[in-house]
């Protein structure tokens, strides 16, 4: 089952349906949505962007453990800044692993 775009009220449909459940429009089967993925036209990264990112986001990373740390020594810590510690971490991690991915698609 693919979505396709209603011409009436742009709602997404079912390919499948005969009418629009929006609005009750016949559906035509051209839609404006394409179903194949293209490649980018972007120039692909450099070795030296891919491991400056790398290393921001490992220090990014880094930094939010040892401040949770840090907090967690502490007494009576504030909830925001264990919100901006796990925020830090979780924000590294993701941002390391699209690197890592990045990297390895781009590769000639």
């Amino acid at each position: 089952m693919a979505l396709i775009t209603c011409s009436e009220c742009g709602r997404a449909v079912s390919n499948k349906a005969n009418v629009c459940i929006g609005c009750g429009a016949p559906l035509t089967l051209s839609s404006g949505v394409d179903g194949v993925p293209k490649r980018s036209k972007a120039p692909r990264p450099t070795r030296a962007q891919i491991k400056r990112s790398a290393l921001s986001s490992l220090a990014m990373l880094v930094f939010g453990v040892v401040w949770a740390g840090i907090l967690d020594s502490r007494s009576g810590a504030n909830r925001l800044a264990s919100f901006g510690a796990a925020m830090l971490i979780i924000g590294g991690l993701c941002w390391f692993l699209v690197t890592l991915i990045h990297a390895i698609v781009s590769r000639p």
